[in-house]
């Protein structure tokens, strides 16, 4: 089998989780699941950035040991992925000790190859954003100086190593033109003429003095590893890197034909394209094979933020929507590509129109004619006569190539497209062939043969959306009357494998929303 190794971003827990890391989330658990269901051997890994600054500051405000806090709120972000059934391998925290081991022993590694030295940094540092700037790459104001994200940014001075990242300027530029690495592409020149061809592009400062919530440094205990170094690690150390079992390293992410994708929100793909790389670069081991960068979500009141009060709350929505609708809609409607705007009016008319209208429909609408004119028994498929019904055997006999093609792009909104298009055709071979005019008339060859195909039809529908609808397509399923267990790509390809099987009964599976 082939291997899939997907990651998210570690997410910083110093806060409630909010729609941009369900977001981002779902999109690595629908991939996963789409590779899982056309044979990969997967490894899905999503987890917590628990140190730093703004960890140490946030715990002392609320009289709590920094460990406390971010056991308290990684378990936060859990709870809701368990609410989204996402389906990971490993939720990776940065506080696990095999993780620090490693960081440290890393650290000493390219400290001894050379990439790392001491000195003294001083600039404007973020510490919400965890992130240093210049005066050339910040935002003035009211002479102060904000980041891009408006929040304040502070003087600091103090000694600090640092990574040798210019030596690699020239590297990193032939690594970031490679076709396809980084979607979409249009990130690869703001990466370009934002950091690599800019003065700002200097060495990394990778350790801090003024705190010590984070991991020490073995060499030098005064220093703590700044986040960075540290959470870019995770995606190896959740493998087994610099321990004694190294297996799914090995097995997910140096074999050579491993598929490896990170998926990251675009403010944070500087780190994950430039510096990541790099490090991996200076410690002889391969780079992902593709980088998703994908854009923010927005409201009418412009990007998500506490101030402006437009924090959206995911699980809010699911109690409203449940989690399969907002899968769904957040897999249909929110560009990869481009910032997205979100508003509930759009959830609200995605479920009724997609959900309910034609997804549950269509489902009602096949069984009910099953049970109405074969008595609930799918008829033995044959090579059909009918022309109409022979168009669409041959749409139905290139779909799963057509599909595969589209899971293989990794961008299920363009998968999304072609069942919606299954759908339509499906829902148009009815009113075109008429099967309650079949019926009344006693032409019953084309009746059966239209009720075969329409049957095969509701399978690929509902396999290929279960990655998306997680608990909705179980219930479809249990409508078919098939046991789950028996649910594989050879089923799938068998038009045969529905004959004179017994159709459960159809009900709605999404219920049509009124506005309140």
């Amino acid at each position: 089998m082939k291997t899939f190794y997907i990651s998210t971003p570690i997410y910083y827990p110093s806060g409630k989780p909010h729609i941009g890391h369900a977001y981002s989330t779902i999109l690595a658990d629908v991939l996963s699941r789409y590779k899982k269901i056309i044979g990969y051997d997967v490894f899905f890994l999503t987890g917590t950035d628990e140190h730093g600054q703004k960890i140490q500051e946030k715990s002392t405000e609320l009289g709590l040991t920094p460990i406390d806090f971010v056991n308290n709120n990684s378990l936060v972000f859990k709870e809701l992925f368990n609410k989204l059934n996402i389906d990971y391998s490993f939720f990776i925290r940065t506080t696990f000790d095999f993780h620090k081991t490693a960081v440290q022993k890393t650290f000493t590694e390219l400290y001894e190859k050379g990439f790392i030295y001491i000195d003294e940094w001083q600039g404007l540092y973020c510490v919400s954003c965890e992130e240093n700037y210049t005066k050339t790459n910040a935002i003035e104001k009211d002479n102060e100086y904000t980041c891009q994200h408006g929040h304040k940014l502070i003087n600091k001075k103090e000694e600090s190593y640092f990574l040798k990242i210019k030596e690699f300027k020239e590297w990193i530029l032939t690594f970031l033109k490679s076709e396809n690495i980084i979607y979409p592409q249009a990130r690869v020149n703001e990466l370009i003429n934002s950091f690599v061809e800019n003065e700002s592009f200097e060495d990394l400062s990778i350790s801090r003095t003024t705190f010590d919530w984070g991991i020490q440094i073995l060499e030098n205990k005064k220093h703590v590893i700044y986040v960075w170094l540290d959470a870019l690690l995770n995606y190896i150390t959740a493998l087994g890197y610099k321990q004694e079992n190294d297996s799914n390293l090995k097995k997910y992410w140096l074999a050579e034909d491993a598929e490896i994708v990170h998926i990251m929100s675009k403010e944070i793909t500087r780190f994950h394209c430039i510096y990541w790389p790099i490090m991996l670069k200076m410690l002889d081991i391969r780079r992902p094979t593709k980088y998703i960068s994908h854009g923010w979500i927005i409201t009418d009141k412009g990007k998500m933020s506490k101030s402006l009060g437009n924090v959206i709350d995911p699980n809010l929505l699911i109690e409203e929507y449940g989690s399969d609708a907002l899968r769904y809609f957040l897999m249909k409607e929110i560009s990869l590509k481009d910032d997205s705007s979100f508003s509930e009016e759009l959830l609200f008319n995605t479920y009724n129109s997609d959900l309910a209208n034609n997804f549950g429909n269509l489902f009602n609408r096949i069984i009910g004619m099953h049970k109405k004119y074969t008595n609930g028994v799918v008829p033995t498929f044959v090579i059909p006569k009918n022309s109409i019904n022979i168009d669409f055997l041959n749409y139905l006999n290139s779909f799963d190539d057509n599909i595969y093609e589209k899971i293989n792009e990794l961008n299920p909104s363009r998968v999304i497209k072609e069942i919606i298009e299954l759908m339509n055709k499906s829902n148009l071979l009815i009113e075109t062939i008429k099967p309650w005019t079949l019926f009344k008339e006693g032409t019953l060859d084309v009746l059966n043969e239209t009720l075969s195909l329409l049957a095969i039809s509701l399978k690929k529908i509902n396999f290929f959306l279960s990655p998306i609808l997680v608990e909705s397509s179980k219930i479809a399923w249990e409508q078919m009357n098939w046991n789950i267990d028996k649910i594989n790509m050879d089923f799938i390809k068998d038009n045969n494998a529905f004959n004179n099987h017994i159709l459960g009964e159809a009900k709605p599976i999404f219920v049509r929303k009124e506005k309140k």
